[in-house]
């Protein structure tokens, strides 16, 4: 079988529980490019098993964690569901000259280019999302990140230039792409955009990894894409999944759980990707009506019903900030969860419904 190169399972069997007249308790290892060992359960004299495999993907590492009857399904279902994530990343990846995005922004000014519907789509969203959030998202700001370098190798090491900065946001503007519905091209009107798709294809990825999933069977699962998470049904003891969130300035400490199921937790945070320079915090989560990272938040989680729209609504939080955000109408649209710059911790009402429990 094709799927076997990515998983070969090894079973051991130890005391532990009822398995026919033997108890037994069984752990499986799963060799997904890296070697993860998993845990099995039984509940209600049915054999659970809780199989898990990760990969490194999109500039991150994908993890997901199944529970079904049968290892075989729930290996091939992980091993699929992993591949329409590298699938995706070779779409939308505009760190690889090979991907479809790579090749709009090349060709896309002063002509159309033909794309995929599903690329279209995407776009089209995207500017959909850019309409409604006040242009707080924005595709087009891949000029100002290749400027702050925190999606490649070489992030900036000297104190920003607002000059440049300045500069650059001529070029930023999600008004400057053009589409036409019916051929299904994009151009771009202005000479110098460039599309940068990351603060939204991760969690289409999740969300089609997520279809896979359910399609090969499989409905208990959690899947975590680089800290934004969907989780579905059920764990093997009957329980929804706890969802934690992270300290922004230690990650071996967790300020908070929640508990969800059939919902995505998405967040955003400074801790990811920064460069402290002169004692100052920069990072990845930038303004694109100023070109500077946001200076009132720590971290923004948001529970939301698909990923695609956790991760673009937790970059939102983000750059808004708890003291904006608590005086719009978001203030009441989706539970959340922020950390200000000044470590203070708020949240609405409506995540109480997911038991959320502080450990501070």
């Amino acid at each position: 079988m094709k799927s076997e190169k990515y998983f070969t399972p090894v079973i051991t069997l130890v005391p532990g529980f009822r398995f026919g007249n033997v108890f037994y308790i069984i752990t499986i290892i799963l060799v997904l490019l890296t070697v993860v060992p998993q845990i099995t359960f039984s509940q209600n004299d049915k054999v659970l098993f809780e199989l898990s495999a990760k990969k490194s993907l999109m500039g991150t590492e994908f993890e997901i964690t199944v529970v079904h009857s049968s290892i075989d399904t729930g290996k091939k279902a992980m091993y699929y569901a992993l591949r329409e994530v590298e699938r995706i990343e070779k779409v939308t990846s505009n760190y690889k000259d090979t991907t479809e995005i790579s090749y709009v922004n090349r060709n896309a000014f002063g002509q159309p280019v033909k794309v995929s519907d599903e690329l279209f789509n995407l776009i089209q969203r995207s500017i959909t999302y850019s309409k409604n959030l006040d242009g707080l998202f924005d595709i087009t700001v891949g000029p100002l990140t290749d400027y702050w370098g925190f999606n490649s190798d070489h992030p900036i090491e000297t104190e920003p230039d607002k000059k440049i900065i300045d500069s650059l946001l001529h070029f930023v503007n999600y008004k400057y792409l053009s589409l036409d519905t019916t051929n299904k091209t994009i151009s771009f009107l202005k000479n110098g955009v460039s599309i940068d798709l990351g603060g939204i294809a991760k969690g289409y990825a999740l969300d089609k990894a997520c279809d896979v999933l359910k399609k090969k069977g499989v409905n208990n699962f959690l899947i975590n894409g680089g800290g934004d998470i969907y989780a579905s049904g059920l764990k093997a003891d009957g329980s929804k999944w706890k969802v934690g969130v992270k300290n922004p300035r230690d990650e071996n400490k967790l300020l908070a759980v929640m508990e969800i199921t059939d919902m995505c937790v998405a967040t955003s945070g400074d801790y990811e990707r920064y460069k402290i320079i002169n004692g100052k915090r920069y990072h990845h989560i930038f303004n694109p009506h100023d070109g500077f990272p946001s200076p009132f938040s720590q971290s923004a989680s948001v529970i939301t019903q698909t990923c695609e729209e956790g991760v673009v609504l937790s970059k939102y939080y983000f750059i808004m900030g708890y003291e904006k955000i608590r005086s719009s109408d978001y203030e009441t649209s989706y539970p959340y969860f922020i950390v200000d710059s000044e470590e203070k911790i708020h949240y609405n009402n409506l995540i109480e419904d997911y038991k959320l429990i502080l450990y501070r």
